[in-house]
C-alpha cells in the first residue's frame, strides 16, 4: 500500500507541473501536520515558519508581550496562521507563495513598495534567526528543542559571526560533533559524531547530495579513510545535524547520523517587495588569512521561477602555530597555500502545489602541505561538482506530501607528491596521483496524515538508492619503466563499485496530548562489485650440484677457439723451447708443462677450462618475481533496521523521550578492495590484500533525552532553551586494520581491513543550553564520551595457519573524552551591536593505536582557547563582523585532527545586502 501511494503521487507530478501558476491562497491551502506548544507569539511564529517552509516578515515590536495557543494536528497554512494570531488583533497576507507579511491593521500597512519598518524580524524557514525566536545555542531554531531526537542546527548567522575559517570550524562547537581531519589549507570536512566518523560512518551531504569520497593519503597512510567533502561556507545558510540514523530519507548506509549543508536560495537574497537582490561578503585578517569573499545575486523570473548565482574565492597562506603550550606526538606540517574558487547556480520554481529546485555547486581547490623543516610535501588540485534536482508536491490532500530528489557528486583529487631525498640519495621520485570518485543516487518519499480512533497519525515512507564508483591512476619515472611499481602507490581510493538501496516506513501517533509514539522500519541492502588484485613477492632459488669434470676434449682443441693467443704461445714453447716474445730459451720443466697442457683432457664449464677429475662446486641463483592474484568481488548483504521513540509531554515546557535504533554501514570501496600497500612505496605493493569476508558494521543505540523550552523566565521576553541526551551505542563487527591469510598465498600474512572480534561500545552525555534575555545571552554545549575499543580481530585461516587476531590500527579518528564550549555576549544600541566571547576546553586527543594494555594512547595535551567575536549593523544593509580567535595564542591540536591549529588570528569581514 505504501509503495502504491508513492507511485501514484509521483506519476502525477509531471501533470501538476504544467498547471497554471497557483495564487497565494492556493499555497496557503496546503495541508500541514503541525505540533506547536503554547508559548510566546514570536517563538510560535518561528516554529511555524520551520514546519511550514515559509518566510515570515513583521516589525519587531509587533510580537512583544503576545502569546499564542497550542497548535496540534492538520491545518492549512491559512488555518494555522489564523489560529496563531487569534486574539492578537494582527493580520497576515501572502506576498508570494513562500512569504507572509504580518502587520497590525490599526497601525497601517506597509507602503506600496512593500518596505518594512525598521526593526523587522525576518523569520525564514529553518534560518535559525535568533532575533525573535529566543533561539538556542548557535542560532538553533525552536523546532530542534521540540524534536524527540538528538538533532541540531548551526545557523548561517552563527557561521558568519563566529570567525570560522572553514566549515570545520562552524560545526566544531556542536555537542557530540567533532569537525574531523585536517586544518589550515585542507578544504575538506569529515565530521565525527559521538565517536564514529570517517569511511562513510557519518553521511555528509549538500542539499541532500551525498559527499561519499574517501581518502587516506593524509591520515596515517591507508589506515584512515576520512571523508573529502568539499563545502564552501560562503554558500551555506544552515547546517542540519542528525546524530542517529533512522527509518527516514538520508539514513541509508549510515552508522552514526549525518550532517547536511543547506545552501542559500533566492528568498535569502531577495528582500520583500523586490524582484532581485545581491549579497556581498568579504573577510581578511592576520596569520595568513588573506581573503575570503563572495558575491551572490538572485532574481525572480516572472511569477514562477527564481534564479540564484554565486561566486566565492578563498586565499590562505602558511599560518603560524601558537607559541604557548606543548604538543606531544603531533604531526607538524606547514600549510603552505590554499586557493579556492567556488560557484553556485540554483533555479527554483513555484507552481503552487509543486515546488522544484535544480542546483549546481562547483569548487576548485589548489592547496599544499609539507612537514615542518623540509621541502618535501604535496601539491593538490581538486575539483568537486555537486548537482541536486528536487521536486516537492504538496496538494490539498492530507494523503500526499511527496518529494523526489536526484543527485550526483563528482570528486577529483590530483596530487603531485614531491621527490623524497635523504642524505643526497633519491628515495622516491616525484609522483603524480589522480583519484576520482563518482556518487549518484536519489530519494523518493511521501507523507500521509490520518485521523484515527487512536489519535492523529502520520506515515512517512519511501525508497533511496545510490552508487559509489572509485578509480585511481598513478605515474612516475620508475612506473614508466616498470608498471608493477604502481601497485605500491595506490593505497587510497581503490577502484571498485558499491551500490546501496534502502526502503523505509515510519509512523507517528499521538494517542493523548501528553504522549507521542513513533516507530519505523527500514531495510538496507548493499552490493560490492569489482576486481581486486594483490601481489606477493616470490623468490625462486636454483642450485646446481657439485660435479667432476670429464675428459670431453683436449685443452688444445678448446684453446684454439676460446684462447687462441695463449694456445699459440704454448705451442711455440713446446716445439722450440724458446719464448716467442723475446727469443730467449726456457727451462726444460717449463717446456714440458706447456707440452702437457696441449694434450691435457678435460671439460669447459661456464667458459672456464676444467681438467678431467676436477671437482666443480655447485652454483645457487635467485630469481624474484611478483605473482598477481585476482579476487572477483561480487557480494550482497542486507538487514532490517527498526527504530522506536516514546515522547512524553507532562507540561508544555518539558518533553522527555526515550528512543532505540538499529543502523548499518556497508564496507566502503576502499575497504572492500584494499590491496597493494598500507602507505605509498616506490616498489611493488605486496603487503596488503582484500578481505573477501569483510562484513558490514551494525549498531544498536539507546538514547534518553529531554527538551526544555521556557519563555519569560526571569523577565518578560527572555527565553531558556535546553537539550540533554544520554546514549549508549554498541557496534558489532567494527572495521579496523588487522592481518589476514588468503587462500592463494600460504607464505605470508597481509594487512587488510577486518572486523573486530569483540563489541565496540560508545556511551556519553550531551548538554546544550542557551539563555537569551535580549540584551545579553549565555549559551553552552558539553560532551562527555567514553569508548571501549576491542582488542582483537576475527581470525582468518588457510591450510597453513591462522592469523594472530591482533589489531594493527583503528581506521578513523578517535575523539577526546570531554569537550565544552561556553559562549556569552551582549547586544547594544537596539541590538545593532553584538559582542561575545567563546571559551573552549578539550581533553587530549586519543591515538588510533592500542598501548601494551589494550588502551588507546593520548596524543597532545588538554587545551583551553578563548575567542572574541562581534558584529555591527551599519544601517539596514551592511554588517561588520570581527573575530579574534585563539586570543592566548595556544599551541594545540584540535579534537580529532592531526595537525596543529593556527595561532592567534584576527579576522574582519563586511556583509552587504542590496
Amino acid at each position: 500500500m505504501a509503495a502504491l501511494l508513492v507511485s501514484v503521487a509521483f506519476l502525477a507530478v509531471a501533470g501538476a507541473a504544467h498547471r497554471e501558476p497557483a495564487h497565494a491562497q492556493g499555497t496557503a491551502a496546503q495541508i500541514l501536520m503541525l505540533n506547536i506548544r503554547p508559548q510566546s507569539l514570536g517563538s510560535a511564529l518561528t516554529t511555524f515558519a520551520d514546519q511550514a517552509g515559509l518566510r515570515l516578515l513583521f516589525p519587531s515590536s509587533l510580537v512583544a508581550g503576545r502569546n499564542s495557543p497550542a497548535l496540534s494536528g492538520r491545518f492549512t497554512r491559512d488555518q494555522a496562521l489564523s489560529r496563531l494570531l487569534e486574539g492578537s488583533g494582527l493580520a497576515y497576507a501572502f506576498t508570494n507563495a513562500g512569504t507572509v507579511t504580518i502587520s497590525d491593521p490599526a497601525a497601517g500597512a506597509p507602503d506600496a513598495e512593500g518596505s518594512i519598518l525598521l526593526g523587522t524580524i525576518d523569520v525564514t524557514a529553518g534560518s535559525g534567526s535568533d532575533a525573535a525566536s529566543g533561539a538556542g545555542f548557535q542560532g538553533t531554531p525552536d523546532w530542534v528543542y521540540e524534536t524527540p531526537a538528538s538533532v541540531g542546527v548551526v545557523s548561517g548567522e552563527a557561521i558568519r559571526s563566529s570567525g570560522a575559517r572553514n566549515v570545520r570550524d562552524a560545526i566544531a562547537s556542536a555537542p557530540g560533533v567533532y569537525s574531523g581531519e585536517g586544518q589550515g589549507s585542507f578544504p575538506t570536512v569529515s565530521p565525527n559524531i559521538r565517536g564514529v566518523g570517517d569511511s562513510g560512518r557519518v553521511v555528509v551531504s549538500i542539499d541532500g547530495a551525498r559527499q561519499n569520497a574517501q581518502d587516506g593519503g593524509r591520515y596515517g597512510g591507508g589506515m584512515g579513510g576520512y571523508g573529502t567533502a568539499y563545502v564552501d561556507s560562503a554558500f551555506i545558510r544552515r547546517v542540519d545535524i542528525d546524530k542517529n540514523p533512522g527509518a527516514r530519507a538520508g539514513s541509508a548506509g549510515s552508522l552514526g547520523g549525518g550532517v547536511d549543508f543547506r545552501t542559500i536560495n533566492a528568498d535569502d537574497i531577495i528582500g520583500p517587495g523586490r524582484i532581485w537582490g545581491v549579497e556581498l561578503d568579504a573577510t581578511t585578517g592576520s596569520n595568513a588569512s588573506d581573503f575570503q569573499g563572495s558575491v551572490i545575486a538572485a532574481t525572480r523570473l516572472g511569477d514562477i521561477f527564481s534564479l540564484t548565482a554565486g561566486l566565492s574565492r578563498t586565499q590562505m597562506g602558511d599560518y603560524e602555530n601558537g607559541e604557548h603550550g606543548e604538543v606531544t606526538g603531533s604531526n607538524v606540517y606547514n600549510m603552505t597555500a590554499r586557493e579556492t574558487w567556488s560557484s553556485l547556480l540554483k533555479l527554483e520554481g513555484d507552481f503552487g502545489d509543486v515546488r522544484t529546485s535544480l542546483s549546481w555547486m562547483h569548487q576548485q581547490n589548489d592547496f599544499s602541505y609539507s612537514p615542518t623543516g623540509t621541502t618535501v610535501g604535496s601539491d593538490f588540485e581538486s575539483a568537486n561538482d555537486s548537482v541536486s534536482a528536487n521536486v516537492a508536491w504538496n496538494p490539498e490532500s492530507p494523503l500526499i506530501n511527496a518529494e523526489a530528489n536526484l543527485w550526483l557528486n563528482s570528486s577529483r583529487s590530483d596530487e603531485t607528491r614531491h621527490a623524497r631525498i635523504a642524505s643526497g640519495i633519491l628515495i622516491d621520485p616525484e609522483t603524480f596521483q589522480e583519484r576520482d570518485f563518482l556518487s549518484f543516487g536519489g530519494t523518493l518519499q511521501n507523507t500521509s496524515a490520518f485521523d484515527t480512533a487512536a489519535g492523529p497519525f502520520s506515515l512517512n515512507y519511501g525508497v533511496e538508492a545510490f552508487r559509489d564508483d572509485a578509480t585511481s591512476h598513478v605515474m612516475n619515472e620508475d612506473i614508466a619503466e616498470d608498471p608493477l611499481i604502481a601497485t605500491g602507490w595506490l593505497p587510497y581510493n581503490r577502484p571498485g563499485q558499491r551500490d546501496v538501496v534502502s526502503s523505509f516506513v515510519n509512523g507517528t501517533l499521538e494517542p493523548v496530548d501528553w504522549m507521542t509514539l513513533s516507530a519505523g522500519l527500514r531495510y538496507d541492502w548493499y552490493r560490492l562489485h569489482g576486481t581486486a588484485r594483490y601481489y606477493n613477492r616470490r623468490v625462486t632459488t636454483t642450485t646446481t650440484p657439485d660435479r667432476t669434470a670429464q675428459a670431453v676434449t683436449t685443452w688444445a682443441e678448446w684453446a684454439q677457439v676460446n684462447s687462441l693467443t695463449t694456445y699459440n704461445l704454448r705451442k711455440a714453447i713446446c716445439e722450440t723451447g724458446l719464448n716467442p716474445n723475446n727469443g730467449q730459451p726456457i727451462s726444460d720443466s717449463a717446456r714440458q708443462t706447456n707440452c702437457n697442457l696441449l694434450v691435457q683432457a678435460g671439460e669447459p664449464i661456464d667458459g672456464v677450462w676444467r681438467a678431467a677429475g676436477t671437482v666443480v662446486r655447485g652454483v645457487t641463483t635467485y630469481v624474484t618475481d611478483y605473482p598477481e592474484h585476482e579476487t572477483e568481488v561480487d557480494r550482497t548483504d542486507g538487514a532490517w533496521l527498526p527504530t522506536a521513540t516514546v515522547e512524553f509531554k507532562p507540561v508544555g515546557w518539558l518533553r522527555p523521550y526515550v528512543s532505540y535504533a538499529h543502523s548499518l554501514r556497508p564496507p566502503t570501496t576502499n575497504e572492500a578492495f584494499f590491496s597493494g600497500s598500507v602507505i605509498p612505496t616506490n616498489t611493488a605493493g605486496t603487503s596488503a590484500a582484500p578481505n573477501q569476508d569483510l562484513r558490514a558494521e551494525r549498531a544498536r543505540t539507546w538514547e534518553a533525552g529531554v527538551n526544555v523550552m521556557l519563555d519569560d523566565v526571569v523577565q518578560g521576553g527572555d527565553s531558556l532553551r535546553f537539550k540533554a541526551s544520554a546514549f549508549h551505542r554498541t557496534i558489532d563487527d567494527y572495521i579496523v586494520i588487522g592481518r589476514i591469510r588468503t587462500s592463494d598465498v600460504t607464505t605470508q600474512e597481509y594487512d587488510s581491513f577486518v572486523n573486530a572480534a569483540e563489541d565496540t561500545t560508545m556511551k556519553g552525555l550531551e548538554l546544550e543550553g542557551n539563555y537569551d534575555a535580549g540584551t545579553y545571552w549565555v549559551g553552552a554545549a558539553a560532551t562527555w564520551l567514553e569508548t571501549t575499543w576491542p582488542q582483537t580481530t576475527q581470525i582468518f585461516t588457510n591450510s597453513d595457519g591462522s592469523t594472530t587476531g591482533e589489531i594493527f590500527a583503528f581506521a578513523g579518528a578517535v575523539p577526546p573524552r570531554f569537550k565544552v564550549t561556553v559562549d556569552a555576549g551582549v547586544r547594544l544600541f537596539d541590538r545593532r551591536v553584538r559582542l561575545g566571547a567563546r571559551v573552549n576546553h578539550v581533553t587530549p586527543n586519543l591515538a588510533r593505536y592500542l598501548d601494551e594494555n589494550g588502551n588507546l594512547t593520548e596524543t597532545g595535551d588538554p587545551y583551553t582557547t578563548l575567542d572574541l567575536h562581534g558584529s555591527f549593523d551599519i544601517g539596514r544593509q551592511a554588517t561588520l563582523n570581527l573575530s579574534f580567535n585563539n586570543v592566548t595564542d595556544r599551541r594545540y591540536i584540535p579534537a580529532t585532527a592531526s595537525y596543529i591549529a593556527p595561532g592567534r588570528t584576527f579576522l574582519m569581514g563586511m556583509n552587504v545586502k542590496f
